[in-house]
């Protein structure tokens, strides 16, 4: 089984710390970096061409729209998935017209994203509510 890279970018460092904790324990998953802000996230994304971004909505120097919109036009082929305290319809509306592959709420984080990764694994289109695939 092929190892999905992720990069994961929150400005908040907890978070962030928490997030990638939880991630190494899965299998499959490979972190290859972490952003403190939508300007390090593109640099680091260039840099390392990871599979997936988990890129938080909020952030400082560029918010996490803007950042899914310059990766994904510099790195077509890699997944943007939004993270956010607000799960409303309208944040989730303006992620997909930011060019974003998904997008899920912080509150369900855990149980979204281990759908989300295993969605990655086995190649189904079929994703987890509120995270849309191109």
């Amino acid at each position: 089984m092929k190892s999905i890279r992720v990069l994961v970018a929150d400005d908040h460092e907890s978070f962030r710390r928490s997030l990638l904790s939880f991630l190494r324990a899965q299998p499959g998953v490979e972190i290859v970096g972490e952003a403190a802000d939508g300007v390090e996230a593109i640099d680091q994304a260039e840099k390392l061409h990871p599979d997936l971004v988990l890129m938080d909505l909020d952030m400082p120097g560029r918010d996490g729209f803007s950042a899914t919109r310059e990766i994904k036009l510099r790195l077509p082929g890699t997944k943007v998935v939004i993270l956010s305290m607000n799960g409303s319809s309208l944040y989730r509306s303006m992620a997909w017209q930011h060019s974003a592959d998904g997008f899920i709420d912080k509150y369900s984080l855990k149980h979204e994203l281990l759908a989300f990764l295993y969605d990655e694994f086995s190649g189904r289109e079929h994703v987890a509510a509120g995270v849309r695939v191109a």
